[in-house]
């Protein structure tokens, strides 16, 4: 069966959901390396914000509100779903980091959270481009 228009168009959209992640996940890698850890946890989330709004596009829900991606997250995603990943409570969790960071310059993000949200990014990551099999810049390609 030949692809429709709109086949394509939600391929693309997903894609570049999806390299958009990876790009973030990079930053937060980088904010590590450099000491920078309050930044890591905003990429992280943003990372995972990117993620799952790939996911969303599949059931025709897409914002770019952040509220409103936590609200239908947990609408169509179950804590651990099709993953075996609690998604919806790893988003939950650095949201609130996120906002704590953002709210109160004073918080000081140690190098071990930085990394824990960072290293759960990534996992919610892989497992949607695995979903869509689609690789995003931050995964090697399988061997043949």
């Amino acid at each position: 069966m030949e692809p429709t228009a709109m086949d394509t168009s939600l391929e693309k959209k997903i894609g570049f959901r999806i390299h958009l992640s990876g790009e973030k996940l990079k930053l937060s890698s980088l904010m590590i390396k450099k000491g920078y850890y309050n930044d890591s946890i905003i990429y992280s989330y943003l990372s995972l914000f990117y993620s799952v709004r790939a996911l969303l596009i599949t059931q025709d829900e897409d914002s770019d509100d952040y509220s409103r991606i936590h609200d239908l997250m947990e609408k169509f995603y179950q804590p651990t779903g099709w993953t075996g990943i609690d998604i919806v409570g790893i988003i939950r969790e650095t949201r609130e980091f996120k906002e704590k960071v953002e709210s109160d310059p004073g918080t000081r993000i140690t190098r071990e959270e930085a990394e824990k949200f960072n290293k759960s990014a990534s996992a919610v990551l892989s497992q949607i481009a695995k979903r869509f099999q689609v690789l995003s810049d931050t995964q090697t390609p399988p061997s043949v």
